[in-house]
This record gives C-alpha cells, sequence and structure tokens, in this order.
C-alpha cells in the first residue's frame, strides 16, 4: 500500500515590537514604573507556561495592559519555576536582558515615543529594540 506524506509548513505572524530591559527591579515593582511613566495600567496574570518537550517546563512571569486594538505586555526573561530545563531564559540567546516589552496594535506604532520614557525610570541600566527576526527561540514570544 502506497503511503502518503504530508509536510505541516506553519508561519506565524511576528507583528510586535521587542524592547529589551536590563534591570535589577524586581517584576512588580518594574510595573509599577512603567505605569507611572507611561501612564498605563499593567496588571499582573497568570504565568505563562512553556513546554518544550513532555519534562521541560517553565513558568515566566507576566503583566499586561489590553485595549480594544493593542496590548502592551511586560514578561521576565528568567523563569520563574523550571523543572528539568538547562536554560531557564525565555529567551536563551539573549540572558543579558532581565526583562522584555512587548509592543502590538496601536502600541508598536508609538515605540520610540516608549523607549524615551523607559529611559527615564531610575531603576532601568539599559532600555534598547530588540531584533528578534534571526533568534532561534522566537516563537517563544507567541503569546495568546
Amino acid at each position: 500500500m502506497k503511503k502518503n506524506k504530508f509536510i505541516l509548513d506553519v508561519s506565524y505572524d511576528f507583528d510586535f515590537v521587542l524592547i529589551g530591559i536590563i534591570s535589577a527591579a524586581r517584576d512588580f515593582k518594574l510595573a509599577w514604573y512603567l505605569n507611572q511613566f507611561l501612564e498605563i495600567n499593567l496588571a499582573k496574570t497568570n504565568d505563562l507556561d512553556y513546554h518544550s518537550t513532555k519534562e521541560d517546563t517553565f513558568l515566566i512571569s507576566n503583566y499586561s495592559y489590553e485595549t480594544d486594538f493593542s496590548i502592551f505586555r511586560l514578561i521576565k526573561n528568567r523563569a520563574v519555576e523550571f523543572f528539568n530545563i538547562k536554560k531557564p531564559y525565555l529567551l536563551p540567546e539573549l540572558k543579558s536582558y532581565d526583562y522584555f516589552v512587548i509592543l502590538n496594535g496601536e502600541f508598536a506604532a508609538y515605540y520610540h515615543e516608549y523607549l524615551s520614557k523607559i529611559r527615564d525610570i531610575p531603576e532601568i541600566q539599559l532600555v534598547k529594540q530588540v531584533d528578534y527576526e534571526a533568534l532561534p527561540s522566537k516563537e517563544n514570544l507567541l503569546i495568546y
């Protein structure tokens, strides 16, 4: 009997701006600063649960502010909990960043303004737009 093989080609829409932050501040304190400086309302949401294999899992701290057409998300790069994984980072190739801000929709259009305001936060050592296109683990940034 002849067997048919099908190849599933999946492509994702990476339509957002990624900002990397280096800061020693705790995640709730950084969220508070972002709320004050950017006049938004970031709130703690459920931790993001990633499974790379059946046994490898990790949880990432997650704050978000959503409007009708846009999302502002603060996520921690280092896992808050991890099991059987050697590199407990959301983006292991960017270990030097402590946090990432993901801007979707209308927020992405104003990312230059957000960058300049985030630079004024005293707890932040570095803030920079990150090009995620060439990152091997960029699929970890797809949050639903």
